[in-house]
């Protein structure tokens, strides 16, 4: 499952209006949705709904899609593949078109944008004792990867990474260590940035690092380097250890969804539901190291009842 978010300016000509794409990742394709608000008569206590649900796209040929390698530019989602794949969804036709591959298959990726750039870091192996980092720089203006590879001497066995303060961070083994596209080096982040960046429950909002590891909202302090947990959240639902939660960007406010299973109300079928919930937050920095979190709108917005208990 991911969340990512168009460009509004870019999106949809003359309108303003945020666009979240959601990308139910089931192999051998994708599903893809976009979150969309109905209009409901019922106003009754009981069943009142913030009306939003998530919308199938008929999107045909849809490849294979992973949270580290879905960037968003403009009005156009790159899907990056381990087998070096580059495809490029358009959110205004809903087609894909392909793009230039990777220079070569890689075992695990994360990719991040900076300044309409796709930085992709991965790891290559090669037997049981050859591997080696992959770290290339894709321009989407021009469609051209840069000819030559960035060295870095950090390991990226398992990467998983964010851009903040127009720089590359990227996990390395038990550190963190950030691309200065402008200086054209490394730093090493000294603080525990690695500590909640896992499972891909993380984004970047407004230049501020959140994620929801272990069911508990955080940021990223990057002036004293730690993280703080976001404040109120009185409203939001307990998603507790739940790896299946992923956070986006959606018009400044944050976007968590998570899912939940359920045994079908005939469990001989050998059928189990799916259901998705989704919450928007708008988020206020009170002070200078304090972010209160108001929940906007919390509902369930989708229901999948076509999978196997394994």
């Amino acid at each position: 499952m991911t969340l990512i978010e168009t460009d509004p300016s870019r999106s949809l000509l003359g309108n303003t209006e945020n666009i979240l794409y959601v990308c139910l990742d089931l192999y051998p394709c994708s599903r893809w949705y976009t979150l969309c608000q109905t209009l409901t008569n019922d106003t009754s206590e009981e069943k009142k709904s913030s009306g939003y649900v998530l919308a199938p796209l008929a999107i045909p040929h849809s490849p294979h899609a992973r949270p580290s390698g879905l960037v968003a530019v403009g009005s156009n989602i790159y899907n990056i593949e381990h087998s070096s794949c580059v495809s490029i969804l358009n959110c205004l036709s809903h087609t894909w078109s392909e793009a230039p591959c990777l220079r070569e298959k890689v075992s695990s990726l994360s990719a991040s944008v900076v300044d309409q750039k796709i930085y992709v870091a991965g790891r290559i192996c090669k037997g049981l004792y050859y591997c080696k980092n992959s770290f290339e720089v894709f321009d989407t203006k021009t469609q051209i990867w840069d000819p030559d590879p960035i060295p870095c001497e950090y390991s990226f066995v398992n990467p998983r990474s964010a851009c903040i303060d127009g720089k590359f961070y990227v996990n390395a083994g038990t550190n963190v260590v950030a691309y200065d596209s402008k200086e054209g080096r490394w730093d090493l982040d000294r603080g525990n940035m690695i500590d909640h960046m896992h499972f891909d429950c993380y984004c970047e909002i407004e230049n501020v690092l959140y994620s929801a590891y272990y069911g508990v909202l955080r940021w990223y302090d990057t002036k004293v380097r730690k993280w703080r947990s976001v404040m109120g959240l009185l409203d939001l639902p307990e998603f507790h250890r739940n790896i299946h939660v992923r956070l986006a960007d959606h018009g400044g406010n944050m976007a968590v969804m998570w899912r939940g299973d359920l045994l079908d109300s005939s469990p001989s079928t050998g059928f189990y539901k799916k259901k998705f919930w989704c919450a928007e937050i708008a988020l206020k920095r009170r002070l200078s190291r304090e972010i209160l979190g108001i929940v906007e709108w919390c509902d369930h917005v989708l229901t999948d009842c076509n999978h196997m208990v394994s």
